[in-house]
């Protein structure tokens, strides 16, 4: 009597034998396997694929997308102290002897002592037309002159009413040689430029600096109808993307977060985010608990990308797709992983094993025979 459920499943798992492994066909596997990888390669020859050797890793090596030079396009020459529209200055004048502005006049005692006297004008705003106005002077223009330009100008032409004049111009507030910073710093704003000649990580510094990490910030500096931008976090002091300002640029920093996707026996699915300035191979798989043992295919672990590829990982012009294979089986391979730099919009797929799918049947065979193994255990 007691054989008799026995007898059934056993005549109920014939009966379902087929069907359960025609259904496990049909059952997802996280994706193609290696065979299938390399057969739609062959077939529709729409993407290489590149076995990853020594040869290969020197190669990437030796042209890395680090992202310098971008901003060094936009270099030029440039006066950041010339005067222009909105600019306030201050005028102030010096005299000696006969004198235009307070102190001595010139139909005073020519027998007194010569003494000398100093008259501060009122602010004068630049306007539009680059022309401002000016006690015994009148109307000129101050647009394009440097303030000691202006200051010898404006010395010649008070020395016809003046004994000894001399005049000094200074920018109170700069308006036309400033450049704006905005975006992702801390302060954004308008910086006044100076003689000292400040540059891009001058601007941002000064901003108060970026808001997020640095691997994670683009730098765009526009000037004129131009703009060019490359990663913050390959700027370095003094270099050609460290690009001295102009008057009127403007710095915008940019939250640009770089990740790259695991997928297939590798884990969980995820998107993953670098979160420092470098990430490996290596690194990458072992964020996704690296490739399941009862799933993965460790000779198949495929990282897609395209090439060339813009500093975001988008395809640049004349790209074309590679799928880059790693045969983790080889213990050299464990050194390459450790030197291939990850990209942002990597796909790194770790390909199911062949017999993955004969594998789940037997799993749920055993979760099929499971209650009937469990009740007989249970009444004897």
């Amino acid at each position: 009597m007691n054989s008799s459920p026995i007898r059934m499943s056993c005549r109920l798992a014939i009966v379902l034998l087929p069907a359960l492994l025609a259904g496990c066909a049909s059952l997802s596997s996280s994706g193609p396997t290696a065979r299938e990888i390399v057969h739609a390669q062959r077939d529709l020859g729409r993407f290489t694929i590149v076995e990853v050797n020594e040869s290969v890793i020197s190669e990437i090596e030796a042209s890395p997308s680090t992202g310098r030079g971008r901003l060094a396009v936009l270099a030029g020459v440039g006066e950041v102290d010339r005067i222009g529209p909105g600019d306030i200055l201050q005028v102030s004048v010096f005299e000696v002897g006969a004198a235009l502005f307070g102190g001595r006049s010139g139909l005073s005692d020519p027998t007194a002592p010569v003494t000398g006297s100093g008259e501060q004008l009122p602010p004068v705003v630049v306007g539009r037309d680059g022309a401002i106005t000016l006690p015994w002077v009148g109307r000129l223009q101050a647009a394009g002159l440097t303030p000691d330009e202006l200051g010898a100008f404006l010395t010649n032409r008070y020395r016809a009413n003046s004994e000894n004049p001399q005049v000094m111009v200074a920018i109170r507030d700069n308006v036309s040689n400033t450049v704006v910073v905005q975006g992702e710093v801390r302060r954004p704003g308008r910086l006044p430029l100076t003689l000292a000649r400040e540059r891009v990580l001058d601007a941002i510094a000064i901003a108060g600096g970026a808001a997020n990490p640095a691997a994670d910030s683009m730098v765009r500096l526009t000037r004129g109808e131009r703009s060019a931008e490359g990663p913050l976090s390959v700027i370095e002091p003094g270099s050609i993307d460290d690009v001295e300002l102009l008057p009127q640029d403007r710095v915008s920093v940019a939250l640009r977060p770089r990740t790259f996707t695991l997928l297939g026996a590798a884990g969980k699915p995820a998107e993953m985010p670098f979160e420092k300035p470098r990430v490996s191979l290596a690194e990458a798989l072992g964020r996704g608990a690296g490739p399941r043992e009862e799933q993965a295919n460790p000779s198949a672990v495929f990282v897609f990308r395209y090439e060339p590829a813009e500093l975001d990982g988008s395809p640049a012009e004349g790209a074309v797709p590679v799928a880059y294979r790693v045969n983790m089986r080889d213990p050299m391979s464990y050194f390459l992983t450790q030197r291939f730099e990850m990209r942002p919009r990597d796909v790194v797929y770790v390909a199911n094993a062949d017999a993955n799918i004969p594998t789940k049947a037997i799993q749920i065979l055993n979760l099929f025979f499971s209650p009937f193994y469990t009740a007989r255990v249970l009444t004897r």
